[in-house]
């Protein structure tokens, strides 16, 4: 932690040179993985240690779980948090007992090796953290290259040919994969917080974030005040590639493609862009900050990841209408409800399909570092962060030790009437629990000596 406090502007400066993101978002990508670590050093410990396990009906025995490193964690991360993503895993695996072989991607090569730079910096030993650049194939061959466990963050598509390989080798994976994220605001929702928000959770990193607003429902009856709002607040914001601006570039001219594909799709469709709409300039890699309405569901910007500044807004009737949007997607990765009722949100949220939900908050998920970030769907399976993301990094061992000093057990073979006696009395005896139990164990035992003459 001292390490990356003391190179927390460097980082940042890394960061900010490979994706040009702005540098308060850059070095939220530092905060974020300094808190991460210390929920890690705090908790940590204490999770992996092996856990006792009562015996039951034996007594005798010592049973407990202990948690095993993989050995070798090979980790796939995407170019969008190019510190962050990586840092959760290589900070995990460490902590569970492993080593790490990291394969970034091609476009943000720098900022992972500055990770093993890092590693080096505080005492870790060199090779226990491994950094390989390059491009698909290097993913690939870091596959089928004998890891005990590949963790990939990336599109659906990467991710069911990561598994594809994988599974040759019955290699086990954690996937987290595309997202299209819905923000429900309801009919008594607070705008002047909601629409902020919501804002905000769809421009962060110029929507280049798996936990992005992708599409927001709101209730028809606050559906034009929302609309309204939130094109004052889009066009508002400071866009460009310097410092000072509020939504910078996508990474790459091929996302700038996509986000502009689903754009031009939609209006021919009949969607129309209130504010932005295209890229800032003739073949740049900024897309302005874009709120369409009159979208419909079979869109490719409602239905599928767009990964870009984009706000589509639909309406909706009631709370059942509002489930029924929002869990139509293939996706299930996050989602957050709009309410000043609390109770109703976690109600609705509770209905979604979705692997976390905020109430009245977007994005802040990922800053809570004992929340476990993962998807449902093809949105991916397994965990990243909290203790479920250092579950991921280790497998259990069950062990059981007799120390009742017996030359043998009495079920052993040969089989006679005492083991049958001796089982239909611990069947009694664990239906029944407690001391009746105990009474009838001891009865069944009794009576069945009597019927057998022993």
């Amino acid at each position: 932690m001292r390490v990356l406090g003391r190179r927390a502007d460097d980082v940042a400066d890394v960061v900010r040179s490979e994706t040009g993101k702005p540098a308060a978002e850059a070095l939220t990508e530092v905060v974020v993985s300094v808190d991460l670590l210390r929920f890690y050093a705090k908790k940590g410990p204490g999770h992996l240690r092996p856990r006792r396990v009562g015996s039951g009906w034996m007594p005798w025995k010592k049973a407990w779980v202990e948690r095993v490193p993989h050995g070798v964690v090979g980790a796939i991360t995407p170019w969008n948090y190019p510190f962050i993503i990586p840092m959760d895993t290589v900070v995990a695996a460490l902590f569970a007992g492993n080593a790490v072989v990291l394969k970034p991607s091609e476009l943000t090569p720098l900022s992972a090796l500055l990770i093993g730079e890092l590693c080096t910096e505080a005492g870790l030993p060199s090779d226990l953290v491994r950094v390989v650049t390059g491009d698909g194939s290097t993913g690939e061959a870091l596959i089928r290259s004998g890891v005990d466990r590949i963790v990939f963050t990336g599109s659906t598509a990467t991710g069911r040919r990561v598994m594809a390989a994988a599974a040759e080798t019955l290699t086990p994976v954690t996937l987290e994969l595309g997202g299209k994220d819905p923000a429900i605001v309801l009919d008594d929702a607070d705008l002047d917080r909601a629409v902020p928000g919501v804002v905000f959770g769809a421009l962060f990193n110029a929507g280049q974030t798996c936990l992005s607003v992708e599409r927001v429902l709101v209730a028809r009856s606050r559906y034009d005040e929302f609309v309204r709002r939130a094109t004052e607040l889009l066009a508002s914001l400071r866009v460009g590639t310097g410092v000072d601006v509020d939504v910078g570039p996508l990474v790459s001219r091929a996302q700038v493609d996509v986000v502009e594909r689903h754009v031009t799709q939609a209006v021919a469709g009949g969607a129309r862009a209130l504010v932005g709409g295209g890229r800032q300039a003739p073949g740049s890699s900024v897309f302005l900050p874009t709120l369409l309405v009159h979208v419909k569901p079979s869109m490719d910007v409602v239905s599928a990841e767009s990964f870009g500044p984009l706000l589509p807004v639909l309406p909706f009737d009631d709370d059942d209408e509002a489930v029924g949007l929002a869990n139509e997607s293939r996706y299930g990765l996050f989602a957050s409800v709009w309410t000043r009722d609390s109770t109703r949100g976690i109600r609705v949220a509770r209905r979604l399909h979705a692997s976390g939900v905020s109430i009245n908050d977007v994005l802040s998920h990922y800053a809570v570092a004992g929340l476990p970030m993962g998807g449902v769907g093809e949105s991916g399976f397994g965990r990243r962060r909290g203790l479920e993301g250092l579950d991921e990094m280790a497998r259990t061992r069950s062990m059981l030790v007799d120390r009742g000093g017996r030359r043998r057990e009495p079920w052993w073979f040969p089989y006679g009437a005492g083991q049958i006696r001796l089982i239909r009395a611990v069947l009694e005896w664990r239906v029944r629990r407690g001391p009746a139990g105990l009474l009838a164990f001891a009865r069944s035992m009794a009576r069945r000596r009597e019927r057998h003459g022993a």
